[in-house]
Formats: C-alpha cells, structure tokens, sequence
C-alpha cells in the first residue's frame, strides 16, 4: 500500500492534525510569555519616586482667534500662523508651533506648516530652529 491510502491505513491525518495542534498551542504559550517578559522585570526594579504634579501657570499671551477653516489664501493663513507663534519667539522649533497649534485647536496644522516651508515663507534658521520670512514692505 502506497500514498494517501497508506496514510489513511496508519491514521496518519489525525497524527498530522494534533501534531499542527501542539506546535500552534506551543507557539500561543511562548507568545503570551514573552509578553508577561516587562511585567516580570517590573518585580525586580526599584519604584521610581512619583514625580510632583506641577500647577500650570496661566498662559499670559492673549488668545489667538482661529478660524474652523483656514483660509486658502497663504498669506492670511500665514498671519494667523505668525499670531500663534509670537509666543513661541524669533525661532522656533517645528514641534513647539504644533504644540501651540494644538493648544489654540488648529486643525491639522502639517499641512500648513508644510505649505509655508515649500514658498519659502517659514525657513529654517538652522539646529532644527525656524523663522518666519520677514515681510518685504
């Protein structure tokens, strides 16, 4: 006898079936394992001190006037832009802008961001800090 009726004769599909089983059931257990691995080291390390929440200070700038839709125009939106990072100084970093974008609830502020940096409105100063253009008058 030869084949898949040799199998068959020597039930070789359920030797098969609960061989897939037991390496599938091991692989399940060694994944749970490794996952349980940061709660574990967590036992061994010492607790690090709570850290004292600090109070927020009250925000001292006055609060810029967002519109729910930036305007498509790039110089207007360029404004309201320059107004959201007076706070923020000569240079700035990209992320403090979209800290303060998000503060003052911008609604996606990369692209805009993105825009003013290709016409070459928002430059970089260099060290990951940048400057608006000064407006040619």
């Amino acid at each position: 006898m030869y084949g898949l009726a040799a199998i068959q004769q020597a039930n070789g599909w359920a030797m098969a079936g609960t061989g897939a089983c037991i390496v599938l059931s091991g692989l399940a257990i060694l994944a749970t394992l490794i996952s349980l691995v940061p709660h574990l080291t967590g036992l061994f390390e010492p607790k690090a001190a709570p850290v004292p929440q600090e109070t927020p200070e009250k925000d001292t700038t006055p609060s810029v006037n967002v519109p729910d839709k930036l305007p498509d125009d790039l110089n207007d939106a360029c404004t309201i832009f320059m107004e959201i990072s007076e706070s923020l100084g000569d240079e700035f970093t990209l992320e403090d802008l979209h800290r303060r974008c998000k503060e003052v609830n911008v609604a996606h502020p990369h692209f805009s961001i993105n825009r003013f940096r290709d016409a070459g409105v928002l430059i970089s100063c260099g060290e990951g800090f940048f400057c608006w253009k000064p407006k040619s008058e």
